[in-house]
Formats: C-alpha cells, sequence, structure tokens
C-alpha cells in the first residue's frame, strides 16, 4: 500500500505541472476560408486557401493580435452553391469564427451571404463578381475585386475598339459566367455591334463541336466565351480544329496557366480579361509571390493575391478591435472593415457604401508565347 501511495505521488509531481500549462494555453481566434478545393475551380481555390494560411502565419510569427493565436478554418466548397451553404452553416456554428475570406464563385457566395448576414460575421471575397452580391444590401458584406458591370463593359468597349463588329456569346449557364455574358451581349448592342448568337454549354461539358459549327455558319468575328477554364480551354481548341479563326475573348475566371493547359497552343492570341492592375506593375506584388512560391513550391496564377489581400484586411481590422476592445467582437470588426484602408499586393483597397472596393480596374491580357501579356488596363471612367 504504502509503495502505491508513493507511485501515486511521484506521478502527480511530473503530471501537475503538463496540467497547469494547458490552463495557461494561448487565447485562440478564427477566419474561415470557403473556396472550392475540390472540383472544377480546384486549383485556384487551393491557390486562395494557401494565400490564406500565409497571411495567417506571417501575423503569428510577428505576435501582433494581441496574444490571440490565428487559426484558418478552411471549408471546400467545390463550386457547388448548396455545399457553399453548408460549409457556411458549419463556420458559423464555430463562436470563434470572427470573418470570412469568401468563395471563388458568385453562384457559391450569393446564397452563403444570406447566412453571413444573419450571424452578424464580415465576408469579404477577392473573386466574386456578380453585381446581386452587394446589392443585396447586407452590411457585412464585401468583395475587392470589380464587378461583372464593370468587366463586362470594358471588354464590349475592347471588342468594338479593336475593329470588329460581329460577336458570337458563349456561356456556362452559372451565375457567374452568364451574367458576365449578358453585360458583354448588352454592351456590344449597345455600341452597334451585332450579336449573332447567344448560346449556354453545361460545366463539365467536353464536346463543343455542333454548336462551333452553327457559330462558324454565322460568321462572327469574335466568340466570346463566360465561364472557367476547363471548358474555354476546350473551346478554343475545339474552334481551331474546325478552322475557326475568330478572335477567342474570354473572362477572369479562364486567367491562368489552366487555359493554357487546357487548350494548348491553340490559346495562343486569346484575349482574356482580369480584375486589376498587372501584378508585374505592381512593386508590392514582388514579395508576396516570392514568399508564395517558397512556402508552397508554386508559382501564383490568378486569385492568391485576392485572398491575401482579404486575410490581411481582416486580420488588420481584428487586430485594431482586439487593442481598442481588449477582445475580438463581431460588431466592431464590421465597423472597423468598412473604414479599411488597404495597401496591399493588388493596391489600395477601400470600400464604398455597398461594400464594393473602389479599385475597379480591368486589365486585358493576350496569350503571346504560353503566357499573358497585359496590352491594356481601364476603368469605366476611361
Amino acid at each position: 500500500m504504502r509503495t502505491f501511495f508513493w507511485f501515486v505521488t511521484i506521478l502527480l509531481f511530473f503530471v501537475s505541472p503538463l496540467s497547469c500549462g494547458g490552463s495557461t494555453s494561448q487565447k485562440v481566434v478564427k477566419i474561415g476560408a470557403i473556396v472550392p478545393l475540390t472540383g472544377p475551380a480546384a486549383a485556384p481555390g487551393n491557390e486562395m486557401n494557401n494565400a490564406v494560411i500565409l497571411a495567417a502565419e506571417e501575423w503569428n510569427s510577428a505576435d501582433k493580435m494581441g496574444g490571440y493565436k490565428i487559426v484558418v478554418d478552411s471549408k471546400d466548397d467545390a463550386s457547388d452553391p448548396k455545399q457553399a451553404v453548408s460549409a457556411a452553416h458549419a463556420l458559423m456554428s464555430d463562436p470563434l469564427v470572427f470573418g470570412v475570406v469568401a468563395h471563388l464563385n458568385s453562384g457559391c457566395f450569393l446564397p452563403a451571404s444570406k447566412i453571413y448576414h444573419s450571424t452578424g460575421v464580415v465576408a469579404i471575397s477577392g473573386a466574386t463578381t456578380n453585381p446581386q452580391i452587394t446589392l443585396q444590401g447586407f452590411p457585412e458584406i464585401f468583395r475587392i475585386c470589380s464587378t461583372d458591370l464593370v468587366q463586362g463593359e470594358i471588354t464590349g468597349r475592347c471588342i468594338r475598339d479593336l475593329g470588329y463588329s460581329r460577336v458570337a456569346v458563349i456561356h456556362d449557364k452559372t451565375q457567374y459566367g452568364m451574367g458576365l455574358a449578358e453585360v458583354v451581349r448588352d454592351t456590344a448592342a449597345k455600341l452597334g455591334l451585332q450579336v449573332v448568337s447567344f448560346d449556354g454549354i453545361d460545366v463539365g461539358e467536353k464536346d463543343f463541336r455542333a454548336l462551333l459549327t452553327k457559330i462558324k455558319d454565322q460568321r462572327p468575328d469574335v466568340v466570346y466565351f463566360g465561364g472557367m477554364y476547363d471548358e474555354a480551354g476546350l473551346i478554343v481548341a475545339q474552334m481551331r480544329a474546325l478552322q475557326m479563326d475568330q478572335q477567342f475573348i474570354s473572362d477572369d475566371g479562364v486567367f491562368g496557366q489552366d487555359f493554357i493547359d487546357a487548350g494548348g497552343a491553340e490559346t495562343e492570341g486569346a484575349i482574356i480579361s482580369m480584375v486589376g492592375a498587372p501584378l508585374t506593375e505592381l512593386s508590392q506584388a514582388d514579395d508576396f509571390m516570392r514568399k508564395y512560391e517558397q512556402r508552397f513550391g508554386t508559382k501564383i496564377q490568378n486569385y492568391g493575391p485576392y485572398a491575401y489581400d482579404v486575410a490581411n484586411i481582416l486580420l488588420s481590422a481584428l487586430a485594431r478591435v482586439i487593442e481598442r476592445n481588449g477582445r475580438p467582437d463581431k460588431a466592431l470588426l464590421l465597423e472597423e472593415v468598412r473604414k479599411t484602408e488597404h495597401d496591399g499586393v493588388i493596391g489600395r483597397t477601400s470600400f464604398d457604401e455597398k461594400g464594393d472596393t473602389r479599385n475597379q480596374l480591368i486589365t486585358l491580357y493576350r496569350v503571346t508565347e504560353g503566357k499573358f501579356v497585359p496590352f491594356k488596363t481601364m476603368s469605366l471612367n476611361e
């Protein structure tokens, strides 16, 4: 019995300090990242998620969050609106989540935004462009990229300025792709161009030859596609196989190496629009791209810089709240985000009364020798 007593005493001596150490563990605050980690847009989604992780790691290393450790809670929406809603509900059930880096796809952010609004949690997107997202009037909803109204109108002007007059428009039936295609169609018509067709295809579809044969007979100067990179690459490759030499033009969902991989050499000469100014012209982008490649072993393709800036906007605002209040607070975070004046990788971000960025630039790129070469950056005021 005495032997057992001394065994327990010695055991408690060694275990007690560990127990005490657990009681003084660091406080945690979370930000969510809901992006497509699987599915048709997994490549840009994972880039966005990596960028958020990088931002959080830098903040934790600098220890600038008032004693709190930042944890990123990543959820996969798989570019599916129903899965996006489920992911949003899951995040909002965690009281430690104070903000969300929200979605690549407009079709996901639109239904999920209602959940963020109902729980009072700030959600900022770096990639969703459908105008309706911020027209809902939800004060918690923000974005740092230009809208389809801007991108579509500038693309229509580009078609006119390049001397084309007949336009065939294809879209992928999503809120993003169809919404942007409608703006291009309407802008082209407003500018006096002839829209010879407006057709939808399905995401995941592989064979577009029947549709393209019909379009070929309509003799357009330009084929515009609203959608993502997989379908865009196949469309332009099949156009060339059908001896269609029309100018191919598409959108920011197509911007990146994945488009060139999907379409091969036939992507040469394609014109692609992308939100913001070229990163090559922004001095602060070099450091981010170097750090990203060093951390993850891959090069930046498209929306990583936007997700990184969104994460830093959230974390900077959260740090100000903790400094002011002593602890995180959702309502105070919303106040601080509204006051944002952030000089980040993509330039300066501030928000208007709807939650849209005031930085409404669009850059047009031409695929040249397998690279995206910018040739025009403009806003609606130009």
